[in-house]
Order: C-alpha cells, then structure tokens, then sequence
C-alpha cells in the first residue's frame, strides 16, 4: 500500500474518523474505539496539513511528534500540544486487548472528540 500525496484525502480520511468517533459515541460504542478514532483523525489531519506545506509527508504516528513538526510550519499549532498528549495516550492501548485494559470512561471519549473537533476546525479552516 502506497499512502496518498494528495493533502485532501488525508483530510477527507480525517473527517471520516471523526465521524466515526461521534458515531459510536452517539449509540454508546465502545468510549476506547471512539478515543482511537480521535487519535486517528488528528493524526491524518497533521499529516494533511504537513503533506500542503512541506510537499512530504511526515512518518510517525506520536501527536506530539506531529504537533512538534506542524509547530514547526505554524507556530501557533503549538498551542494544541498538551491536548494532542491526552489523545495520544490512547492510541496503542485501546487497540489491543490486556491483562490490565484501559478504560476510558464517556466524559474522557467526549473530550477527544472535542480536541479532534477543535483541532480539524483550526488546521482546515485556517491554515489550507
């Protein structure tokens, strides 16, 4: 598989996660999977915005790393650090089962979805 160089589709996918999430919170999906999609699409939506400016795009799946590197193009992306932190805890560990699972309660998967929301909004809305 070859990921796209088109900036719009890593948006276009963005959007989808984030629906998704809203979705299954909407019809008490599991709060874990509604995290991960939050995850997934802040992580598309930094890759797409990179992908615009940069011509490239960035490896890596750490919303740290991604905001670091967005920061990087636009200073003022560097605000959405702590938020990407939270987020980003639930990208490995919601994906696998454990003998210690996470769980992730409504409030925190109503919270990604804020983050998520706000972030897309800010990315696509100013920066594209």
């Amino acid at each position: 598989m070859v990921d796209s160089v088109k900036y719009n589709d890593w948006f276009n996918k963005a959007n989808s996660d984030l629906t998704a999430a809203k979705i299954l919170l909407e019809y008490n999906g599991d709060n874990a999977i509604v995290a991960f999609h939050c995850q997934q699409a802040i992580e598309k939506a930094f890759k797409g915005f990179m992908l615009k400016h940069k011509s490239k795009l960035v490896e890596g799946h750490s919303l740290v790393y991604l905001c670091k590197k967005a920061s990087e193009i636009e200073f003022s992306i560097k605000q959405h650090m702590k938020n990407c932190a939270f987020v980003n805890q639930f990208y490995i560990e919601t994906r696998y089962p454990s003998d210690i699972p996470m769980d992730v309660d409504k409030s925190e998967a109503q919270e990604c979805i804020g983050i998520a929301e706000e972030i897309l909004e800010r990315i696509a809305g100013k920066y594209l």
